[in-house]
């Protein structure tokens, strides 16, 4: 394997301080050498005073290691700079669709390597919607290896995790999972506030959470705003697309759905340790679930509000859960004390019929509102 250009030496240098023999082997085009260790495969690929090499401690597969060589081979001898290079990967039955090229000094698998770390590149199996060609190499360790997505770079078996830039009012951006935006965040939106969330290419979506469903934009890099309207809770299912890669036009923006039976809750709980400041949006099961676990310590109390404003209340007193409705503009509320089967079917029928159904436990007691 010598050229010239030391690459005799760097193969014996490969060798050393490693778990196990690497063994001369040929991949497709390519005469490698193969590291097989407990812990995992390593592919070394020795060329023009460089060694390339891959590695998976888990789902090592030849085709797929052929296939990352033939994607950066060539690539080999350039200046690569301290960015990823990003090359088509295609493998049947292999998820993920890019080769992540690494240059020299920019790999932590060489890092503490003397005589390898100056001349070592690695190549990582990722996909699209995880990497931007072109992106800072220490960027791109940190959001997708490190703490922004966390994924284990030689755990070929894995599966995609599209990757986000989030913004939230005026924090700073965040690298996130997309799935964690559209199935958590953009749900739990509090009543107007809003976020911003992009792909890798900036493709950049804007939503609001109106009630059961999330509104707002979908803007295509460098194009116009087009409407977006979608069941909060199924958003990830009809915009996912967008963020493994999928063209903007054909992203579904504009889904029906069944209305959902939720409601907004504040919950203070000294018990639990919780104090909520504002009310914010909760599944129906969500609130039932909190009024059979809310400490039954004095003080401790549970609002909920319909889509139309009706609030239905409890807090626990001395003597048992008291439930009320408020009426402000009668300067009074409504209410006594109710069992929790009762409590529980006023937030249902409040969260099913938007209504306030106290009337229909009889037996109401008026409490004057303090002016």
């Amino acid at each position: 394997m010598d050229d010239g250009t030391g690459d005799a030496a760097l193969a014996d240098l490969i060798q050393e301080g490693r778990p196990g023999p690497a063994e001369p082997e040929r991949l497709g085009r390519h005469d490698v050498l193969v590291e097989r260790a407990g812990l995992g495969t390593s592919v070394y690929l020795v060329k023009h005073g460089r060694v390339l090499t891959l590695r998976a401690n888990h789902g090592y597969r030849e085709d797929v290691a052929e296939a990352l060589l033939d994607a950066v081979a060539d690539l080999m001898a350039d200046d690569l700079g301290p960015v990823v290079r990003l090359r088509p990967l295609s493998v049947p039955g292999f998820p993920l669709d890019r080769a992540a090229l690494l240059g020299p000094g920019e790999t932590d698998f060489f890092a503490r390597r003397p005589g390898l770390a100056e001349r070592g590149l690695q190549v990582v199996p990722v996909h699209r919607g995880e990497a931007m060609d072109g992106e800072s190499a220490a960027e791109f360790r940190w959001a997708v290896f490190g703490r922004g997505l966390g994924l284990r770079e030689a755990h070929w078996d894995r599966a995609p995790e599209p990757r986000a830039v989030l913004v939230r009012g005026r924090r700073r951006p965040a690298t996130v999972r997309a799935r964690t935006v559209l199935d958590r965040e953009a749900p739990a939106l509090l009543d107007g506030r809003d976020l911003c969330v992009r792909d890798m290419r900036g493709h950049e979506l804007r939503l609001v959470r109106e009630w059961d469903r999330l509104r707002g934009t979908l803007i295509e890099a460098g194009g116009d705003p087009l409407p977006v309207d979608v069941p909060r809770l199924g958003a990830w299912a009809v915009l996912g697309p967008l963020f493994f890669g999928a063209d903007p036009a054909d992203v579904v923006r504009i889904a029906p759905g069944d209305p959902e039976p939720m409601l907004e809750i504040r919950v203070a709980d000294p018990g639990r340790g919780r104090a909520d400041v504002e009310m914010h949006p909760e599944t129906l099961d969500a609130c039932l679930a909190w009024v059979r676990a809310l400490t039954p310590e004095n003080g401790a109390f549970l609002v909920f509000a319909g889509q139309s404003g009706g609030v239905v209340q409890m807090v626990w007193e001395d003597d048992g859960l008291w439930l009320e409705t408020p009426e402000p503009e009668r300067r009074r509320s409504r209410g006594r004390h109710a069992s929790l089967d009762e409590a529980e079917r006023m937030v249902e029928i409040l969260a099913r019929d938007d209504r306030v159904a106290v009337d229909e436990l009889g037996g109401l007691t008026e409490i004057p509102l303090d002016v």
